[in-house]
C-alpha cells in the first residue's frame, strides 16, 4: 500500500468516526428509530455485552459519565484495551489477550442478565 493511499484511508476514518459521533450526539439513540437494534435481544430477551452501548455513547459525547455507566459499564472498562490495541497491536494477537476478552464478555453478558 503506497503512503498516499494509507494517508487516505487514516483520513476518511476520522472523517467518518468524527460525522458517526456528530449523528450520535444530536439524535438521542432512546428517541430515534435508525440506530440498529440487537438481534440477540429482539429474538431472545437477553442483553449482549453491546446492548446499551450506543446510549451509552451518546451520554459520553454529552458529558454525562454516570448515565453512561448505568447504560454499559463494558464500555468504559474496554476503552483502555482499545487504546491497547491501538498501540501495541502485537499483543492483542496474543491468545491470552483474546482469552481474557472472551471471558471477560462473557462474565459481563451473565451478570447483566441476572439483574
Amino acid at each position: 500500500m503506497t503512503r498516499k493511499r494509507s494517508i487516505a484511508l487514516v483520513l476518511g476514518a476520522v472523517a467518518a468516526a468524527l460525522a458517526a459521533g456528530f449523528v450520535l450526539y444530536r439524535f438521542n439513540p432512546e428517541h430515534h428509530l435508525f440506530y440498529p437494534r440487537c438481534p440477540l435481544f429482539a429474538l431472545t430477551g437477553l442483553q449482549c455485552a453491546g446492548c446499551g452501548a450506543t446510549r451509552a455513547a451518546h451520554l459520553l459525547l454529552r458529558g454525562d459519565f454516570t448515565g453512561a455507566w448505568a447504560h454499559n459499564p463494558l464500555l468504559f472498562i474496554a476503552a483502555p484495551f482499545a487504546v491497547l490495541f491501538m498501540l501495541k497491536p502485537a499483543w492483542t494477537r496474543s491468545s491470552w489477550f483474546g482469552w481474557g476478552v472472551g471471558v471477560v464478555v462473557v462474565a459481563y453478558m451473565i451478570v447483566k442478565n441476572l439483574l
